[in-house]
């Protein structure tokens, strides 16, 4: 499976940087490990374009992945990082992020302030499932 993110951070509708930005990709990783895995390319627009993270304004590459790992340690937790590869790569001369994710033996929330949201792969969406749902969907997982 592939997503394509423009950027990491940077909300191109308003112009700054943007919490739902980075939500958006953290709940695809989510939905990645609680599936079959996946592979998402920060940089690249929806069609394929790649954009490169210019807009981002990180600094340097290290700041850039310092963020990227500080936010799967607050958002998903470090004991699901085994399964997550980030990777910085150029393409057409622009850096781009690629985020690799193996699908996790175990349940994986989405924390969001007090909450824990869970997700999975819904042919291109991510989809976010009820507390039932989930038990269900876990407890199906567990059996095939």
């Amino acid at each position: 499976m592939l997503e394509f993110k423009s950027t990491l951070r940077w909300n191109l509708k308003t112009d700054k940087p943007g919490k739902e930005i980075e939500l958006a990709w953290l709940k695809t990783v989510v939905a990645y490990l609680n599936t079959k895995g996946g592979k998402i390319f920060i940089g690249v627009s929806d069609d394929g374009e790649v954009l490169g993270l210019d807009t981002d304004n990180f600094k340097n590459n290290d700041k850039l992945l310092l963020h990227v790992n500080n936010l799967i340690k607050q958002h998903i937790g470090l004991g699901f990082s085994r399964y997550i590869t980030v990777e910085l790569h150029t393409l057409d001369e622009r850096n781009i992020l690629v985020i690799t994710c193996e699908a996790s033996q175990e349940p994986v929330f989405l924390k969001q302030n007090k909450e824990e949201h869970f997700y999975i792969r819904t042919g291109p969406a991510s989809t976010r499932l009820s507390m039932s749902e989930m038990l269900k969907y876990v407890a199906q997982r567990q059996v095939t």
